[in-house]
């Protein structure tokens, strides 16, 4: 049975472009090249369990030597309308939702973990909460958040970097963690709103393998300035 989710992207165009845009992604889709930015993903699925149970694992194991490919960023609806109405938003822009239904077992998705997971698993014990309850007290709150923002199969990655201050092992425990498909699952059921490095808010946040084909755009549209409001329930600097 083919299990689909729905995700959203926020993009800001500038005005005499708007209709062209449109047009272009719901004929065309997606290549993972357009814009300023550009994304290359790999496929560690495979590698998960070997690795996680390998010492001193570092970035180079976690990295070099997978296959390659372009992919692009998705989030939570809310999470792309803060995208396109704040973050990308720029005078002589207008905010563009790009929403796109996938099939989870045939397109590689992980989590972007660039603006909250990373910056957890890597300064968890550093920051603000270890430094106000003491770093076991700091674990068990961490723990419980993390398994309400990705579900309870991020906690065994969460553990072994309890263990190791290492920080090249924290990132590479990471990447395990980031592309584990339990996680993927577990951060699509999140309510939480988060509010991640510089300041983004959002409620779930995926790299996807690109293209994304015209088949799989569902809509793009402009957003409803007034829907969300972006509030978000935990702070990654209120943390660390």
């Amino acid at each position: 049975m083919e299990e689909k989710i729905v995700l959203y992207r926020g993009i800001a165009v500038e005005n005499n472009k708007v209709e062209e845009t449109i047009s272009k992604i719901k004929e065309n889709g997606l290549r993972g090249d357009e814009g300023f930015w550009k994304f290359i993903g790999w496929n560690l699925r495979s590698s998960i369990e070997k690795l996680f149970y390998k010492q001193n694992l570092t970035i180079n194991d976690t990295r070099d030597g997978f296959k390659e490919f372009p992919v692009i960023p998705f989030a939570d609806e809310l999470g792309a309308y803060y995208y396109a109405l704040i973050h990308n938003y720029k005078e002589g822009r207008t905010p563009l939702v790009i929403k796109v239904e996938l099939n989870i077992q045939r397109k590689y998705i992980y989590v972007d973990g660039r603006d909250f997971l990373y910056s957890v698993f890597g300064l968890w014990d550093q920051g603000n909460l270890a430094k106000k309850y003491g770093v076991q007290k700091a674990f068990e709150l961490v723990k419980n958040i993390l398994e309400k923002v990705y579900g309870s199969k991020v906690i065994r990655y969460f553990q072994e970097v309890a263990k190791n201050k290492n920080p090249y092992y924290r990132i590479a425990m990471c990447d395990l963690a980031t592309h584990d498909i339990e996680v993927v699952k577990g951060h699509l059921k999140n309510k939480i709103v988060i509010g991640g490095r510089y300041g983004v808010v959002f409620r779930s946040a995926f790299f996807v393998e690109a293209p994304i084909t015209s088949k799989e755009i569902i809509d793009v549209f402009i957003p409803e300035v007034n829907k969300y409001e972006f509030n978000p329930e935990i702070q990654i600097y209120d943390w660390l």
